[in-house]
């Protein structure tokens, strides 16, 4: 379940937690806890939600269109790049 996780993490780039409560069939509190155990590890990184506000940066922000601005969202890091991409 926590490979499907970061492979939903990676189609997307990010993915809200209701988007991945959807898509994995799962409750919104249960995919909190993946990703919080995922990002304990380093697989995965919360995104700063709150960049925009402060710098009026989103133009030049990596996350582009995608980025869903006060929701909990997350992208992989270099660690879970490499983990998705081993299987």
């Amino acid at each position: 379940m926590l490979y499907r996780f970061l492979k939903l993490v990676q189609a997307s780039e990010i993915q809200s937690l209701f988007d991945l409560s959807r898509a994995l069939g799962i409750s919104m509190d249960m995919v909190l806890r993946m990703a919080q155990e995922l990002s304990s590890r380093g697989y995965l990184q919360e995104m700063d939600l709150n960049c925009g506000e402060t710098n009026n940066s989103c133009h030049d922000c990596s996350a582009g269109r995608s980025c869903q601005v006060f929701s909990r969202s997350w992208i992989l890091t270099q660690k879970g790049i490499a983990a998705v991409s081993a299987q």
